[in-house]
């Protein structure tokens, strides 16, 4: 079992804003914060990691529900760990208590701070060909850019292998549930998830999946895939406070909400669930790429937090 530290963490300052990263434990953002000048109110825009959380680590396989990780070089869930590419068969470890892959396992691995600036930090990932199955080595660097009104996140792979590579990237937020209280983003299609969290599909938005106009976010166990995403989402507290998305280079956009939780996740990736073998049936729309050896692919999203 391996253990991550979120010691040392890095902490980025532009006026009200405050952003806490812990590279150590997976290129994780822990905290995203403003403080009101005038009285001091302090607003979490991402779930913050728990102190005792801080102070102890955590076990890499159960990670903690709270700030932001990257995905890379899947996001969500591969099908018994298993798929077919240009002729091998790749067999990845299936997560504890899952009967799939999950999440591409470089949050669970330590990252590199290789740069810092008072308002902007990079971390970087390095991962030799046939780790933790994966055999495909490659360069995963991730950019934290802090302004006055929220923060930056930029993802870049690099196939460091002499042969292509698939692959996809994402980002993994943990908003507080309040949030939740008005919710809006367009999307084409949506894919249907089995009753263990691979997708099915593609089909149209129904009503009850559509968010294209505001509507609350029911307190329900739910998990939805959606495809042909245009990139933005709007979260609104019933206090007016809000947070507007925008993503490039991101397609896809997974939403779950647990039941009874303090959370729930708007993910901005690049693919579908299982797009590892769902591409073999429907092609370029489960997102799943290929990236040839020595390119780079790249995708950003910016989180904008409005008090009012």
């Amino acid at each position: 079992m391996t253990r991550l530290s979120v010691a040392p963490e890095t902490t980025l300052q532009h006026g009200a804003f405050k952003a806490v990263l812990a590279p150590a434990a997976g290129g994780r953002l822990t905290r995203l914060m403003s403080t009101e000048a005038s009285t001091g109110e302090v607003t979490d825009w991402l779930v913050p990691l728990d102190d005792a959380v801080r102070a102890a680590g955590f076990e890499a396989t159960a990670w903690p529900k709270a700030g932001c990780y990257p995905l890379v070089p899947f996001s969500n869930r591969i099908r018994a760990g298993c798929f077919a590419f240009e002729g091998r068969s790749v067999q990845l470890p299936i997560h504890p208590g899952e009967r799939h892959a999950l999440h591409g396992g470089s949050h669970r691995m330590p990252w590199q701070l290789i740069r810092q600036e008072p308002q902007s930090a990079t971390m970087m990932y390095l991962h030799a060909e046939g780790e933790h199955g994966w055999p495909w080595a490659f360069r995963a660097e991730q950019d934290v850019v802090l302004d006055g009104s929220g923060v930056t996140l930029r993802l870049r792979v690099t196939n460091e292998s002499a042969a292509a590579m698939p692959c996809g990237c994402g980002f993994h937020p943990y908003f507080p549930a309040h949030f939740g209280h008005r919710l809006q983003f367009r999307a084409g299609a949506v894919w249907p998830p089995t009753a263990d969290f691979l997708a099915l599909g593609p089909t149209q938005v129904d009503a009850q999946q559509d968010y294209a106009a505001p509507r609350t976010l029911p307190d329900l166990e739910l998990t939805q895939y959606y495809g042909e995403w245009d990139g933005q989402a709007m979260l609104v507290s019933a206090d007016g406070r809000s947070i507007h998305m925008k993503a490039e280079a991101l397609t896809h956009l997974v939403l779950h909400r647990p039941a009874g939780k303090g959370y729930f996740c708007v993910e901005p990736v690049s693919h579908v669930a299982d797009a590892a073998n769902l591409a073999q049936q429907s092609g370029p729309r489960t997102g799943w790429q290929i990236l040839p050896p020595g390119e780079t692919l790249a995708c950003s999203v910016r989180i904008a937090c409005l008090a009012s």
